[in-house]
């Protein structure tokens, strides 16, 4: 029973529905007319006698009609004749329509036009506006502080544009950038086998491997296939158990489709340098800032089939020392590349490769600092040890909800 009375109250619902809509389209007059290449102000004057209210037109409106009415509603009328002239209508308070061009030089135009404030919600407003059509331009103005698009046009002109800034204002995809960065030494190069080689052959688009930059070349230096990553990561934690690897950082980061992201591992060293004027009369101290360590630069750009180019731009630096006038010499390694991957897979960047030359003496105190003789007294030792920078890199595609989770 209860059933029934649900059904039956949802048919007399739907019935009013219906019948309200009828009633609002039987409160206009029917207009019925034929129009063959017709003046339009004559067309709407034929209009306005038949139906009995008054048109006004100003005086934009202009052109020629040609369209069979037949039992069609006033402003139903009103749009087929204004609409394909670029005309628009308007009904006052004074109980008459008034018809003209909703164009910016019309001197009708605030009473043709209507407002609307669009607030844009994933995109910047002033790139959605860049992207309207240029016919749009004279309608939209753009508030930057509260990222909003407010629009001045007639009805028509209002509903077109917003609906092109809604296709334009859509959710940007997400990337998330997880990164290991480790240092290696000479032995656990070796027992990793990140040996850098030039070949020959061209690489597969979806290699997964190392880049070397020393050649600026895609290798499979490393031998490890997508589905074995993890085996280098499991020999990469027992070297750095052996203390022959050191792990700096595994930072990771979100960043928007095609927007570029940093990360920057490292310090900022102040070193305090005297500066003499030009004149030579008076010194100054003046503090200089040197950022040393890893920096990586990411601009990811998202296929529609999942893939992500990526362009990448890895920098480590250090501090080797001072020039005569004491500012600090700082030794760089940088390099540039843009690699292809799918959607959580792994690439490593490699060849950031610095050598250390360490020189030690040792001596018989006093003795040892006599001169000639002092050399017999004694000994110089030098050494090399050779440490490559080894960044790996995962890109990962979120939806809304894995990068809230995140943030």
């Amino acid at each position: 029973m209860k059933k029934w009375s649900k059904k039956v109250a949802i048919t007399i619902v739907a019935v009013v529905i219906a019948v309200l809509g009828t009633c609002q389209a039987s409160d206009q007059p029917l207009v019925t007319n034929i129009f063959y290449d017709t003046f339009v102000i004559d067309a709407l004057s034929d209009v306005s006698v038949q139906t009995g209210i008054p048109i006004i037109a100003d005086t934009t409106v202009s052109g020629f009609v040609t369209l069979d009415l037949v039992d069609v509603p006033f402003e139903e009328a009103l749009n087929r004749i204004c609409i394909p002239l670029g005309l628009t209508y308007r009904l006052m308070d004074g109980g008459y329509y008034l018809v003209g061009a909703a164009t910016t030089d019309n001197p009708t135009f605030a009473l043709l036009s209507d407002i609307h404030v669009v607030k844009v919600r994933y995109q910047n407003a002033d790139t959605v506006s860049r992207l309207l059509t240029e016919s749009y331009k004279p309608f939209v103005k753009v508030d930057s502080e509260t990222n909003t698009i407010v629009i001045t046009a007639s009805p028509e002109m209002i509903a077109r544009i917003q609906s092109d800034i809604a296709m334009i204002d859509r959710p940007i995809r997400q990337v998330m950038l997880q990164v290991l960065v480790t240092e290696l030494s000479d032995g656990a190069r070796k027992a990793l086998g990140t040996e850098w080689q030039w070949e020959s052959s061209k690489p597969s688009s979806n290699v997964e491997g190392a880049l070397s930059f020393t050649a600026g070349v895609l290798t499979t230096a490393l031998g490890y296939g997508p589905t074995s990553i993890s085996d280098f990561l499991v020999a990469l934690k027992a070297e750095v158990q052996k203390g022959k690897a050191e792990i700096h950082a595994n930072p990771r980061i979100v960043t928007l489709d095609g927007k570029p992201a940093e990360i920057f591992l490292g310090e900022e060293q102040q070193h305090i340098v005297l500066v003499e004027s030009e004149s030579g009369q008076s010194i100054s101290r003046q503090r200089i800032v040197a950022e040393t360590g890893i920096r990586l630069k990411f601009t990811p750009r998202i296929s529609d089939e999942g893939e992500i180019t990526i362009s990448v731009e890895p920098e480590v630096s250090i501090v080797t020392g001072t020039n005569k006038e004491g500012f600090p010499i700082i030794a760089s390694r940088r390099a540039s590349t843009t690699v292809r991957v799918r959607d959580g897979e792994t690439f490593v960047l490699g060849g950031l490769v610095s050598e250390i030359n360490v020189k030690s003496t040792t001596k018989v105190p006093l003795l040892g600092d006599l001169p000639l003789l002092g050399k017999l007294f004694r000994s110089e030792n030098s050494s090399s040890t050779e440490t490559e920078i080894l960044i790996m890199v995962t890109p990962v595609i979120l939806d809304g909800s894995a990068a809230a989770e995140v943030l």
